[in-house]
């Protein structure tokens, strides 16, 4: 099982009862988190189990930061086992990323205080 990075905006946040399976039967997970970025292949989800026991702290950080980034449309990155072969991964750490500045043809004028950006 490969350890793979993956990063993109979050187009599923799904967070599901115990026991409840993802996927296919050759290709599933039972995780109570799953998640899908735009830059997964089509069929392709990640996730991870949300359980009382000693990483659930970690856990719900995780879904925490999931959680912001969806609703913020924040870029999310995470490390995910997968085994060859497969579309789904159990993920083992996540971060969040913002875009970087977009560039509008604006030009920015210093102002008495703070930058001004003015759009011509």
């Amino acid at each position: 099982m490969g350890l793979e990075t993956k990063s993109g905006k979050i187009v599923l946040l799904r967070v599901n009862e115990v026991g409840d399976v993802f996927g296919p039967a050759n290709d599933n997970m039972q995780v109570e988190v799953v998640v899908q970025l735009d830059s997964h292949v089509a069929g392709a989800a990640s996730g991870f189990k949300l359980r009382t026991d000693g990483s659930q702290p970690v856990r719900q950080g995780m879904l925490d930061l999931l959680r912001d980034a969806f609703n913020h449309g924040w870029r999310v990155g995470f490390d995910h086992q997968i085994a060859a072969g497969k579309t789904k991964g159990i993920i083992v750490r996540v971060w969040l990323t913002k875009d970087p500045p977009q560039t509008t043809g604006g030009t920015l004028v210093s102002g008495p205080l703070l930058g001004t950006v003015v759009m011509r």
